[in-house]
């Protein structure tokens, strides 16, 4: 075997693993579905939440004052973070004061999974 062959070989495992890793879990955190919270249930706080799905897990904390989110912090990110993403998606929680907001354009699973983390963070703050 020549060396340009060993090269390419492993040239094309590191992409496949690299293809395989991308688009693992990709259709389950894709169907996450995400619960209402009452916020009148929440008392003021800082409230951690973490999200564990592939290589969309992530952490945030979520900050509640007078029933309302007033604050969203990425406290651990994605692996692989895209962009604005998650400031276009705080800002329409803020702007909303719900969870039930449109998701981000072609960044359907990533905002799912930062706002699975965001409703943990709540529901356990509710209880």
């Amino acid at each position: 075997m020549s060396t340009l062959t060993i090269i390419i070989s492993i040239v094309a495992v590191v992409i496949i693993g690299f293809i395989i890793f991308g688009f693992a879990g990709l259709n389950k955190v894709k169907g996450l579905t995400i619960g209402k919270v009452d916020l009148t249930q929440i008392k003021d706080g800082i409230y951690p939440g973490e999200f564990k799905g592939y290589r969309w897990s992530n952490r945030v904390e979520v900050t509640v004052n007078n029933h309302q989110i007033v604050g969203l912090k990425i406290t651990k990110n994605m692996m692989i973070p895209i962009g604005d993403i998650s400031k276009n998606l705080f800002d329409q929680i803020l702007q909303k004061q719900s969870l039930q907001v449109d998701v981000v354009s072609n960044a359907t699973v990533t905002t799912k999974a930062y706002l699975k983390a965001i409703e943990k963070a709540l529901t356990k703050a509710g209880k």
